[in-house]
């Protein structure tokens, strides 16, 4: 892992989360990254075992409730600034940038948690893309039904081998929002979702490489976007592009079709 990588971790249990961390926060201090491990109740003497060989103050060990807040209910706006804060410190303080590595579960256990840590996902993503910092989004499969953990999945650009595979995945990628995987009109819903929670002027960039669009019905929404003044971007290789065009998704002044090479 390196700064600006964002990678959600489905893991088996409290011992395996940990095991996990030790090898994460030990390549960030190689980088010179400041470190923090969070998760909900950090047992005592925690900060110790993981920090030794640290400099002082190089690992940082916090509940969820003092990144989070007691609610659980995360303000994205909020936990950015947070963040940002934690940045700036560590950059001043010598460090090259932040690691985190945080055990996520509590902040996901039921539907109104889960939505307002999905708008903090993609503004998360964003702020890791343009910013030299590392993320670890840890949730436990003991604790998280399976559908659930395939949502989470679609927010975060890389994720473990164990974790169930979603069918789309939507990232910052250069002040884009980047759709990989099969587009259906419900990735298109959950695209405008995403958009709304990011900077006014943010596009969407398709690379035909990585995505498939499952009819043509998401032409359409995205058709939709592009009129409202979302600049959206679809790459692909020439014979691809035609098809959308007989499709109807001809480009106007937001919606733009770049031929690749074949």
């Amino acid at each position: 892992m390196k700064p600006h990588d964002h990678i959600g971790w489905v893991f088996d249990g409290a011992p395996q989360f940990d095991a996990l961390a030790v090898p994460f926060l030990a390549e960030g201090a190689a980088r010179g990254e400041q470190l923090m491990y969070v998760s909900a109740d950090p047992e005592p003497g925690l900060a110790a075992r993981l920090g030794d060989g640290l400099a002082p103050g190089t690992l940082q060990v916090a509940s969820i409730v003092e990144v989070y807040g007691a609610s659980g209910i995360v303000d994205a706006a909020a936990q950015r600034a947070t963040f940002a804060a934690a940045l700036t410190q560590a950059k001043a303080d010598g460090y090259t940038g932040i690691r985190v590595a945080a055990d996520n579960t509590p902040l996901v256990a039921d539907e109104e948690r889960l939505a307002a840590w999905l708008r903090w996902e993609i503004l998360a993503d964003r702020f890791m893309s343009e910013n030299p910092v590392t993320g670890l989004c840890a949730f436990d499969r003991e604790k998280v039904e399976v559908d659930r953990l395939r949502h989470l999945a679609t927010l975060h650009p890389l994720s473990s081998a164990g974790s169930p595979a979603p069918q789309y995945r939507l990232f910052a990628d250069a002040g884009n929002l980047r759709v990989e995987g099969l587009i259906d009109s419900f990735t298109v819903g959950q695209l405008r979702l995403a958009l709304d929670v990011l900077p006014p002027g943010t596009g969407v960039l398709i690379d035909l490489a990585a995505a498939a669009f499952t009819s043509r019905r998401p032409f359409a929404g995205l058709q939709r976007l592009a009129e409202a003044g979302v600049p959206v971007t679809v790459q692909g290789p020439p014979d691809a592009l035609d098809e959308l065009t007989a499709a109807g998704s001809a480009p106007n002044g937001h919606l733009t079709l770049e031929q690749t090479a074949t």
